[in-house]
């Protein structure tokens, strides 16, 4: 498989962040996963749904997730809303060709 595009986007602070252009599959699992079977906490898909979602910040692809928390609230409020739409999309039917 083909490495994953991603794009920029500048958050209301002016940080650049690198965004994975969809979440696979996998990623999605893995985020959704608990381990007792009960329904995960909003909160909680969300954050690790912008940790998978995430592929750097200011250009450095090391501790997103404590890079992430160092962000001013708007910024990771602003950057919840960019990966909402990676999971917002109409998965019932097929893209026509």
């Amino acid at each position: 498989m083909a490495e994953r595009k991603t794009k920029t986007v500048t958050t209301p602070s002016g940080v650049p962040v690198e965004l994975k252009e969809y979440i696979s599959a996998g990623e999605f699992l893995d985020a959704t996963e608990t381990k007792d079977g009960t329904e995960m906490p909003k909160a909680q898909l969300a954050k690790k749904l912008v940790e998978a979602a995430v592929k750097s910040i200011n250009g450095s692809p090391d501790s997103i997730a404590n890079n992430l928390r160092e962000l001013p609230l708007g910024d990771y409020l602003f950057l919840s809303k960019e990966v909402a739409k990676l999971t917002s999309g109409d998965f019932t039917e097929a893209k026509n060709q």
